[in-house]
Formats: structure tokens, sequence, C-alpha cells
């Protein structure tokens, strides 16, 4: 056996793995220059937007100005076109926060308004010919917490009379005897739709929960944990849109000796509850009641 021709095909097999090591630093090198090249190219190609500027960030419905906001760059494949661009500034100037805005959170073209939302919008869409009626109620008889604005409901009066002015009365009417009068129980409002809620304060339900809703994050469960948010949501009258006529006819009973109202809920078919328009509401709710039981 020749040894000479394994001698020289060790050092051939040794030169052939060198010099695949070698070349495979020289494309570790250089794929490490193209991603170094690129990243620094990307970090360079950047577009200016706007933040905020104040370290206790923006409350809801302020204008904008250039005290609030600054100019920032961003690198461009963060960039999405519902940024707010610093080219811009003058355009959203002026413009109202639509909510709060964090410190150091980028500007984005929803999260400004051209006006403050009315309060209590739905007094605007209140019919010419409607009125609004204040009815006290107790809220443990009508539901809880389960009856919400936007909710249908009826409505019985219950009253006494004399005796001698029940003879051609309402034929559809209940009666019941007592020593000199009798009591009467008819349907005052067959379905009306409840717009608001009042609390102890004769402040609107609707409006704390919209207002708690425009809070930072951490701020709304902090709110929505206090005792002071369970009293406000607590309601103690409720806000009926009918018309004259409705209205003359409660007026007619209202004044009546041992008269009381029986409210009842009907089906949310066709309704537009504010659980359905705030619907992030009714999670955060469940999630501390839940946190809490």
């Amino acid at each position: 056996m020749d040894l000479s021709s394994l001698k020289n095909a060790a050092p051939n097999r040794q030169l052939f793995k060198r010099g695949a090591a070698l070349l495979f630093s020289i494309l570790i090198i250089v794929a490490s220059y193209l991603f170094i090249t690129k990243a620094s190219q990307d970090a360079n190609d950047v577009v200016e937007v706007l933040r905020v500027k104040p370290n206790e960030g923006i409350p809801a419905f302020v204008a904008v100005n250039d005290k609030l906001i600054e100019r920032y760059d961003i690198i461009k494949k963060e960039y999405t076109e519902d940024m707010v661009l610093a080219e811009d500034m003058e355009e959203v100037e002026g413009k109202l926060t639509a909510n709060f805005l964090r410190k150091n959170s980028v500007l984005f073209k929803d999260q400004l308004i051209d006006e403050k939302p009315q309060k209590n919008e739905w007094l605007y869409q209140v019919e010419e010919k409607n009125e609004v009626l204040t009815l006290p109620y107790n809220f443990l008889e009508v539901g809880g917490d389960i009856l919400m604005p936007g909710d249908r409901v009826r409505i019985r009066v219950t009253y006494e009379v004399d005796q001698a002015v029940t003879n051609g009365g309402n034929p559809n009417a209940v009666y019941s005897q007592s020593p000199n009068k009798v009591k009467k129980t008819e349907i005052l409002f067959d379905s009306i739709i409840v717009k608001d809620m009042l609390n102890a304060n004769s402040h609107s339900i609707y409006e704390v929960y919209k207002e708690v809703q425009k809070l930072e994050e951490n701020k709304k469960q902090e709110v929505m944990k206090s005792k002071d948010f369970l009293k406000n949501i607590q309601p103690r009258a409720l806000l009926l849109e009918g018309t004259t006529e409705q209205i003359n006819n409660f007026a007619r009973f209202k004044g009546l000796d041992g008269n009381s109202f029986l409210i009842t809920i009907l089906s949310r078919k066709d309704s537009n509850v504010i659980v359905d328009q705030l619907p992030t509401l009714e999670k955060e709710v469940e999630s501390w009641i839940g946190s809490d039981e």
C-alpha cells in the first residue's frame, strides 16, 4: 500500500476546510454589513409627525396648540397614514382632543374633532311637539341596574277616588275597595322610552358613563371602582319623552291622593340602549364587579 497518497490527501482536505471556513466568514461579514447598512438607512429614513408634549398629557376636549404638541421623528416603516404629519401643524391647531392623550403618544387623525359634542345630545333630537317628563322612582322596584337609558317601559298609575266618582268610569280599569275610597289602576304610558336617568345629585347618568369613557385607562379603572362612581350611576328619576296629551294625562293623576306608579320593562328589541352604544363599558363594569366578589 502506497502511504504517500494518504499523506498528500490530508493537507488537501485541511486546505479545503480552511477555504470553506474563510468563505463562510466572508459571507457572514458581507451579510452583517448589508444588514447594518440597511438598518442605518432605515434609521435615517424618517417621517416627522406630531406627538403629545405635556407630562400630564392632554385632557379630552382641549384645543390643540404648539404648546401641547411637538414635532417628532419616527422610522418610516413605523408610520401609518392615520398619524398626523408635522407639516399639518397649522391644520390641526384649534381642533379639540376627542379623548385623553398620554405624554409622548403620537397624534392620530381620529383623536381630533372640530367641535365639542353636545351634552345630553338626545335632547336636541326630541320632536318639537313632544315634551320631556321627569318621573322619580325606586330603582330597586324597576329592575335595579338592569334598566338603562334607551329601554322601553310601561307605566301604570294607581290612585284613589271617591266611590261616587267610580260610576261611569273606565270599564278596563282595576278597582279595590276601601271604606270611603276606591283605588283605581290604569295604564298611563303603554310604551315609552327612557331617554336618560338622573342620580341623587340630579345629574345625567348617561353623561356620567360618557365622561368616564374619556379618561385614560388606568384612571378609568380607578374611578369605576370608587364608591362615588357607584353612587353616581344609581338612578333616582327617569327622563321620558312624551306627547303633550300624555304629559297632560300624567299631570291629571300626579296630584291625586294615594297615587303610585308601577313601571315595568319591555323588550329591548329595536331599542337603542346605553350598553349597546358603549360596548366596552359593560365589559369593564363586569370585570371590576367580578374582581370584588
